[in-house]
């Protein structure tokens, strides 16, 4: 082999392995963009689950409350599709029969974990609940309402006095 083809041949090699290379840190740099831009989604489609989660917690208590005869505290029991028992908790009623909630924001710190019975985080990032006085806000106690949000972006409310779970748009 003459020393042109032996050069031609080390230079086409490098030439793929540079293409090789190249390929390679475009992929990775797609696939890092495509997973940190997916992650608001992701952390949002959670929440959205848990406030959906609260919605029928906070229903189904309502109802076990009145068919109890309006006790002041329910145990609440929860069942896996095969119906075996996988959740027990009890939760303390109000007077109208909706989850109590001390006016401030360990208080809803407490619904969350009365209802939910879930830590305060949602993918590894800490739920921050913050109690809002409905009186202060708009003269109305019915107003009364608990958030609870991430550190930026989504977030969810529970009004104190109705049982609504409102989820941010």
């Amino acid at each position: 082999m003459s020393d042109q083809s032996v050069s031609d041949n080390n230079l086409q090699r490098l030439m793929i392995q540079i293409i090789i290379v190249v390929a390679f840190a475009l992929l990775m740099v797609f696939f890092i963009w495509y997973l940190n831009d997916s992650e608001d989604d992701i952390k949002k489609v959670s929440l959205e689950m848990l406030a959906d989660e609260m919605a029928e917690a906070v229903v189904s208590a309502r109802w076990q409350w009145e068919a109890e005869g309006r006790p002041a505290r329910i145990l609440q029991i929860r069942y896996n599709s095969q119906g075996k028992e996988v959740d027990r908790r009890p939760i303390a009623m109000s007077h109208i029969g909706w989850p109590r909630v001390e006016p401030n924001s360990e208080g809803c710190a407490a619904l969350w974990q009365s209802v939910l019975n879930v830590p305060l985080e949602v993918e590894s990032f800490k739920v921050y609940p913050e109690y809002f006085d409905g009186v202060a806000i708009s003269g109305k106690a019915l107003d009364s309402t608990c958030r609870f949000r991430l550190s930026t972006g989504p977030f969810f409310e529970y009004r104190i006095y109705t049982g609504q779970v409102i989820k941010q748009q």
